[in-house]
């Protein structure tokens, strides 16, 4: 009987071990093949009144099937701001200048720019750096929760040690939590722009109630001199499997 027990508490100890494992392999950091930290940028795109629909609909009818196959452009994320729904804010993943010199030189995206050009009110492109870019390695979202934050300069480097500490932590145990991307201008880098995607409503609701939020929130709330949370429209972002062939 003891034998049993003990074969059962091995096999136990055995599933868990493989489940700790498998828990821990669903996310990462993007990278370029050396490690580095890739190009990053956000663009932010206004539609003239009422027409953010139809740039979509160019972006998917143009871009939708190239984008893919450029092995240098990471990903191109983004969600439609729910209080203002001709803007879409993108964050964009690239290995390289030269992997986005590829992708805004391709003919696909000349003709995606030269059809969105009539009903384009507004694009701005702003170059941030880095900071933390972990998500799930597959998987699918559908709430993108973007924040602009002005941070205390004195504080900038406590709160970048705790923010990435806690993106690392949430995406590699939270099932809900897809990716989180936390970047600073390049020309201001105490102003933050993040991107966090989530599974679903209850992914977000669950995470933002989540002691390990409300731990990081308590301690970098005093750091934080001014903040914009951006809600955006439900949609569908499936995440790219690409930027994760570096080197440790």
């Amino acid at each position: 009987m003891r034998r049993k027990n003990f074969l059962q508490s091995l096999l136990i100890l055995a599933a868990l071990i493989l489940l700790s494992s498998n828990s821990i392999s669903e996310s990462k950091a993007i990278r370029t093949p050396e490690g580095n930290m890739p190009l990053v940028h956000w663009a932010v795109v206004e539609s003239v009144d009422g027409r953010m629909n139809d740039i979509l609909n160019i972006g998917a009818r143009t871009l939708a099937a190239f984008v893919p196959n450029e092995l240098g452009t990471y990903c191109l994320y983004g969600g439609v701001d729910i209080k203002n729904q001709n803007v879409m804010r993108l964050l964009e993943i690239y290995e390289s200048y030269e992997a986005y010199r590829i992708h805004s030189t391709s003919e696909a995206f000349q003709q995606y720019r030269a059809e969105r050009l009539p009903i384009l009110k507004n694009l701005k492109l702003l170059e941030v750096n880095a900071i933390v870019l972990e998500q799930k390695i597959s998987g699918v979202g559908s709430i993108v929760c973007m924040h602009r934050y002005e941070i205390d300069p004195k504080s900038l480097s406590e709160y970048q040690k705790l923010v990435v500490d806690e993106s690392i932590r949430a995406v590699r145990d939270d099932d809900g939590v897809m990716g989180i991307f936390i970047t600073a201008e390049h020309d201001n880098p105490n102003i933050i722009h993040t991107m966090e995607i989530f599974k679903d409503n209850s992914a977000r609701e669950n995470y933002f109630n989540s002691k390990y939020f409300k731990s990081l929130h308590n301690k970098i709330s005093r750091m934080i001199k001014t903040q914009q949370d951006i809600e955006n429209l439900s949609t569908k972002i499936i995440l790219s499997d690409k930027g994760f062939k570096y080197k440790m």
